[in-house]
């Protein structure tokens, strides 16, 4: 019994879905904001922001750099947080102040929508999908869109320079969005999350896209090989790493070869314990697609595996995706 009720947590703090009608995969992404947000504009630093989509608020974090020298041509990265997790606690936990002040790129940190009145979460599969936990009428990837036009209220963004990171449930959620929009993300990157059964059988992407996949092999939450679990309904709704490392290989044209770097860290935090990590990296032949795993031995659900500042999550992403533009 008690091996039950935990799993049943587990599925719950990682699986969505959508119960409404079919999901249909969004029209090639044109900005529509020019001419339509002339009287308001964002403030530079942080803010808070809502707006109003299908009769629910939804709040949203905004960080714009004060050092950006213009307001155009800028890379956005949006943040996609952990079930039951908050905007602005991702937002501190995240780090990547220091990058998007460096870099001139926006940060933009989505709430979630409560799961029946509850904890926030993302709908991240299907909304015919068979799954029966996360249920709930949010439309996420309509929300996400809406958001997108209105952060690039004024035109300020680069669409050839859009990005989405994910952790755990978030990261179900980058995947999802990177399967039903229509050539809108240069890349994304998922840190302990994974593709739910449903949106990886309905996954249907348009082009190309650099995957950078972080996760330890002892998380707990979303086990690294779903498959091993001895829970049956961990099994049936989470892919393994390998089985979405192998379909974003598939979807960018990977060649079988890889290179593996080995890396051995003196700086992993104490409370951590031991965490060494294999860098797997598989180019394309056709295009510029990078698939990108850390496989972090021994590591566990969290979001940094070291506080060597070159090796932590918000470097390991801002690296990989400053490679890629949307092709």
């Amino acid at each position: 019994m008690r091996f039950t009720l935990f799993f049943l947590v587990v599925i719950l703090i990682s699986c969505s879905k959508e119960e409404t009608s079919l999901l249909k995969k969004s029209d090639n992404y044109t900005s529509l904001a020019k001419g339509s947000y002339n009287s308001f504009r964002f403030y530079e630093g942080l803010e808070t922001y809502s707006l109003n989509h299908n009769g629910l608020r939804r709040e949203y974090i905004m960080y714009i750099p004060q050092s950006v020298e213009s307001r155009d041509n800028l890379p956005v990265i949006f943040n996609f947080h952990g079930y039951q997790d908050r905007a602005d606690n991702f937002f501190n936990m995240t780090e990547l102040t220091d990058i998007a002040d460096e870099n001139g790129v926006v940060l933009v940190y989505p709430q979630g929508a409560p799961l029946n009145g509850g904890p926030s979460h993302w709908n991240a599969a299907p909304f015919n999908s068979s799954s029966f936990v996360n249920k709930s009428n949010v439309n996420d990837l309509e929300f996400f869109l809406r958001l997108l036009d209105e952060v690039n209220q004024n035109n300020i963004l680069d669409l050839n320079r859009v990005y989405a990171i994910g952790y755990s449930n978030g990261g179900m959620l980058s995947h999802f969005l990177a399967c039903n929009t229509e050539n809108v993300f240069a890349a994304i990157g998922d840190v302990a999350g994974t593709m739910l059964t449903d949106a990886y059988n309905s996954c249907r992407p348009s082009s190309p896209i650099p995957l950078l996949k972080i996760h330890g092999t002892n998380d707990g939450v979303v086990p690294y090989d779903a498959e091993a679990s001895f829970d049956n309904n961990v099994h049936d709704q989470f892919k393994t790493v390998n089985q979405v490392i192998d379909f974003w290989k598939r979807n960018n044209k990977s060649n079988d070869q890889f290179t593996l770097n080995n890396y051995v860290s003196s700086s992993w935090e104490e409370y951590m314990g031991p965490v060494n990590y294999e860098k797997y990296t598989y180019e394309s032949d056709e295009n510029n697609s990078q698939v990108v795993l850390y496989k972090m031995l021994g590591g566990r659900h969290w979001w940094d595996y070291s506080s060597d500042q070159d090796l932590k999550t918000s470097t390991l992403l801002w690296n990989f995706f400053s490679k890629h533009t949307r092709q």
